[in-house]
């Protein structure tokens, strides 16, 4: 039971972060998110951890904080077991902000562990959940297009002349 309660309040802490990010208050939306982290944190909740790690990285990656969003999304990583989806959203953030820093065969990477994730996960992509497949296909789409980048670059066509735009997906708890 005490770890119901404690899962309800990182949860409640999550969606009143999501509702001020909705709502673009920047500042109450990060609080929210902190103490979230620190309430699951403090819980051992370590599931919730990676969660929390993953979704206040995407609000820090949105607000220009790459380097913040990155030590979130490595504290996500490292917890094991936190899940398929969780860890495919980990991946995705962390591939997007390294895309941001052009570092394009990193991010490369890591869509593809994505991708394999996805694969062994779900045999029948059909059994997956459908925000799932959506990310899953915005793994490959981006995947796609980030190779080309990788193969451009390893032509030796320099990094300045090329322009990369990748589209983002909104996760879900922005919709």
């Amino acid at each position: 039971m005490f770890l119901e309660e404690a899962d309800q309040q990182v949860r409640l802490y999550l969606l009143q972060g999501y509702g001020a990010y909705a709502k673009r208050r920047i500042p109450r939306a990060l609080d929210y998110f902190h103490r979230a982290l620190e309430y699951a944190g403090r819980q051992r909740l370590q599931q919730e951890v990676a969660l929390v790690c993953r979704d206040l990285a995407y609000v820090y990656a949105q607000e220009g904080a790459g380097d913040k969003a990155l030590a979130l999304l490595d504290r996500g990583l490292a917890i094991q077991g936190s899940g398929p989806v969780v860890r495919m959203g980990l991946l995705a953030n962390k591939a997007g902000v390294l895309v941001r820093m052009g570092l394009y065969k990193a991010a490369l990477e890591l869509l593809e562990e994505g991708s394999r994730l996805f694969r062994s996960t779900y045999s029948d992509s059909a059994q997956a959940p459908a925000a799932v497949t959506v990310s899953y296909e915005g793994f490959v789409r981006m995947a796609r297009d980030l190779r080309r980048v990788v193969d451009f670059l390893e032509m030796g066509i320099p990094a300045e002349r090329l322009q990369v735009d990748i589209k983002r997906e909104e996760p879900p708890w922005l919709g």
